[in-house]
């Protein structure tokens, strides 16, 4: 675990330390302003970092990036706004943000704003609500944007954030690897039951058997070569079972076939192109096996 930190009364020094830590973005401050930036970090584990953050001045910040990660920003003082295309949220103590950086507008801060960031990969948080619903979602993760005081969500976020203000303040270098990784877990899992999002209620229904471990084998080694076309033999092969067994498999804990399931990730990866607008997944979505058509029809279908 690494831990840095920063002080800068330069406008270009501090953009560029951000930059470096976090993903490209732009910050600006009123004409005639000094930014002080205070800035510390702790890699917890490849994706996820802890920060505590004050720019110093009044400071507007838009995404230049767009990285595919959520910040939790968690004001001790000050106040800030959050604006996304149709809609603005506060940040303030009684207040605290979920920015999905790919979507986020712009976020103001004000000079007097100090904060803690808890800075959390997309694909990370994906893979926990897997594990909690027992399937791959369909569709990407999106949380309410903000968690206020007085809220169930604020009552069970509290010790976690308390526990994280304690690491963030602590001058120990390395925490035990255990610690870092039961901090991490209950970080994300109480973030996907107790803030609102769009797969809560499917968290909410009774737990399904976890698969098989040849059916997980089997999902891994199609979601590692969505570009190549598998075959169930092949498939089964790497599962170490016959195509019966993994047939037998997909129907009980998947509630579909092996080659349906391929086909359903091929799709989602293009899907996921898409909808982030890149031009490259579009342009080359011959190169999955699939039309056009097919891929905008099952596009409108699957959006949530």
């Amino acid at each position: 675990m690494q831990h840095r930190t920063y002080q800068s009364s330069s406008l270009a020094e501090g953009a560029q330390i951000l930059n470096r830590e976090w993903s490209r973005h732009r910050v600006t401050v009123p004409r005639g302003h000094e930014m002080r930036l205070q800035f510390s970090i702790r890699s917890l584990t490849p994706d996820v970092s802890l920060s505590a953050l004050a720019y110093g001045a009044q400071a507007m910040v838009q995404p230049e990036e767009r990285a595919d990660v959520l910040l939790l920003q968690m004001p001790r003082r000050g106040a800030g706004r959050v604006s996304y295309p149709r809609s603005n949220t506060p940040m303030d103590p009684d207040h605290y943000a979920l920015i999905d950086v790919q979507r986020v507008g712009q976020v103001y801060c004000s000079a007097e704003l100090e904060m803690l960031v808890l800075r959390i990969a997309m694909p990370r948080l994906l893979a926990h609500l897997e594990e909690a619903l027992g399937h791959r979602p369909e569709c990407g993760l999106q949380f309410d944007p903000t968690m206020a005081r007085g809220s169930p969500a604020w009552a069970a976020w509290e010790p976690v954030a308390a526990a994280l203000d304690v690491m963030q303040r602590s001058t120990l270098v390395d925490f035990p690897a255990p610690a870092i990784e039961a901090m991490e877990r209950m970080a994300l899992s109480t973030l996907l039951m107790a803030q609102p999002h769009n797969f809560r209620e499917a968290l909410a229904r009774p737990t399904r058997a976890i698969a098989p471990r040849h059916v997980r084998r089997a999902e891994e080694f199609i979601h590692a070569h969505l570009r190549h076309p598998l075959t169930t033999g092949q498939i089964a092969r790497h599962a170490g079972v016959s195509v019966r067994a993994l047939f037998d498999g997909f129907r009980r804990f998947r509630q579909t076939t092996p080659a349906a399931y391929a086909r359903e990730a091929r799709l989602s990866a293009v899907r996921h192109d898409l909808l982030r607008g890149d031009r490259a997944g579009s342009q080359g979505a011959h190169l999955w096996g699939f039309t056009q058509t097919q891929l905008t029809e099952t596009t409108k279908r699957h959006q949530c």
